[in-house]
């Protein structure tokens, strides 16, 4: 069972006081006081003495990442003022020579760190190996991935590791990385860090906030026995997926885990996850039709749109893919009172899997389909498969069409992308027209609110997203949970923040 570290740059007495009362609350059970900016002068006694959690010290130097500049001799007097003051923990590269003494001390941990600022070494068990030539240590791999599919050989030396022989951390650092501290936490890695809060200075890149790591992650429940579950997309890191699947396994008691994976590559990175733990799946743009290959078989839904967007584990070591945007798309519009179409006409903005789901959601239910987009060509095909029209997105068109239910499958006007709000900037919807959304992020798009505007029934991407959710959980765990619970557990996100 992991153990959570929070990480602090030590500056001050009030400062690590505060962080570390912060820290108990969030559910740390270790701080870490880098002493790197520590005043050279400065009581370190009575401010260790002052921590209610056991305190784990380490002060590096530029050439290991960190920031202290004093001398060798310096660096080692500081942390053995450190043990002397109280501290139970030590942490010191692998390259150092020193060993503190042990007989006046409360030294109850010992780690020997090894960090790679540049990328990933190719033999982690041989340093994982040299860590461990000093008896009774924790060895502490880090590495830099700035794909998260450069993790592969992290999690593979984790796999391959007794963590009974050789009790070991290892994770990568980088924006798109942090999810390898958790899954470290599910391959019986002893410890995982973290910062204390949002507004701490993390120590390391992309480091989470700790009440992130033993709250929504539950790193501490997590082990070999753990499923795995998340979400493959670029971007990821956004998604209010992690919130809503880690609290649908919390409350039907799985023991799991759903993580982020924000990756250019995605089927090295489904390549590198732990097999025998991998359960599930929800894939996001632009992977849902890259990701049709590493199928051993689909549902109808996303054979005729050769797209997926949820993966399920067969118990083969193959995968089932499914499109639950198909159910997220209908389940929406018949939420906002349209369950049939009756032969009218409904268009799709995109081309792409997502654009596929809606076509398909508005097929079934009876409408007469059109997808418009500014390159349809990859379309056609599956058009001419399902009867569904192609056409360009203009306002003449959208004009002559007169729609009565239109669906945004494009990423125009979502948080955080660049370029025109407006797929259609001359484009009002007639009054009583449905418009669906499928971006949730904001709650209200531009799209949305011209269609509010104009008179139009607004239906918000946070909905589509519950209704495919809940066929999501449904396929990764076999038990169900309404589409009210779901929502539920968004709540504290804010309507503007899912």
């Amino acid at each position: 069972m992991a153990r959570i570290i929070a990480s602090v740059f030590a500056e001050s007495r009030e400062q690590v006081v505060q962080k570390a009362a912060a820290a108990a609350m969030a559910g740390a059970d270790w701080l870490e006081l880098r002493l790197d900016r520590w005043p050279h002068g400065q009581d370190l006694a009575a401010t260790i003495a002052a921590v209610r959690l056991p305190v784990l010290v380490a002060c590096r130097t530029p050439e290991d990442g960190g920031q202290f500049r004093g001398t060798l001799g310096e660096r080692r007097e500081l942390l053995s003022a450190a043990l002397d003051g109280g501290a139970s923990g030590i942490d010191l590269e692998g390259t150092e020579t020193w060993n503190p003494p042990v007989g006046r001390t409360r030294l109850k941990l010992r780690i020997r760190s090894f960090h790679s600022f540049t990328g990933v070494p190719k033999e982690l068990a041989a340093i994982r190996d040299r860590l461990h030539q000093t008896a009774g240590t924790v060895a502490k791999i880090v590495v830099t991935a700035h794909d998260l599919a450069d993790a592969a050989p992290v999690l593979e030396l984790l796999q391959a590791t007794d963590q009974d022989e050789q009790p070991t951390v290892a994770f990568a650092m980088g924006r798109t990385a942090w999810p390898t501290r958790v899954l470290a936490a599910a391959l019986d890695a002893p410890f995982v860090y973290g910062r204390v809060d949002d507004d701490t200075e993390p120590t390391a890149p992309g480091q989470p906030p700790i009440g992130l790591l033993a709250g929504l992650y539950r790193v501490r429940e997590l082990s070999r026995q753990s499923a795995v579950f998340g979400l493959l997309g670029n971007p990821a890191l956004h998604s209010a997926g992690p919130w809503l699947h880690n609290r649908a396994l919390r409350r039907l008691g799985v023991d799991g885990v759903y993580l982020p994976f924000e990756t250019s590559r995605p089927d090295a990175v489904l390549a590198m996850l732990p097999r025998r733990q991998l359960r599930g799946l929800s894939v996001t743009a632009p992977h849902k039709g890259a990701l049709v290959a590493a199928c051993a078989r689909l549902s109808d839904e996303a054979e005729s749109a050769e797209a997926v967007n949820t993966l399920v584990a067969d118990g083969s070591g193959g995968f089932v893919g499914h499109l639950t945007d198909v159910v997220g798309v209908s389940g929406a519009l018949a939420e906002a009172g349209v369950a049939r179409g009756d032969g009218k006409v409904g268009v799709v903005f995109g081309s792409g899997g997502a654009a596929r789901a809606a076509a398909l959601a508005l097929r079934q239910l009876g409408f007469a389909t059109t997808v418009l987009g500014r390159s349809v060509e990859a379309m056609r095909p599956f058009a001419q498969r399902l009867g569904v029209t192609l056409g360009s997105l203009s306002e003449r068109v959208l004009g002559e069409l007169r729609p009565a239910v239109v669906v945004n499958a494009t990423p125009v006007g979502s948080d955080g992308r660049d370029g025109p709000a407006r797929l259609v900037p001359g484009w009002r919807p007639a009054a009583g027209t449905t418009v669906l959304d499928m971006v949730y992020r904001p709650a209200v798009t531009t799209l949305l609110a011209d269609a509010a505007a104009a008179g139009a029934v607004v239906v918000p991407g946070l909905s589509m997203f519950l209704h495919q959710a809940a066929a999501q959980v449904r396929w990764f765990t076999g038990k169900e949970l309404p589409v009210a619970t779901l929502r539920s557990f968004l709540a504290g996100l804010g309507t503007g923040g899912v």
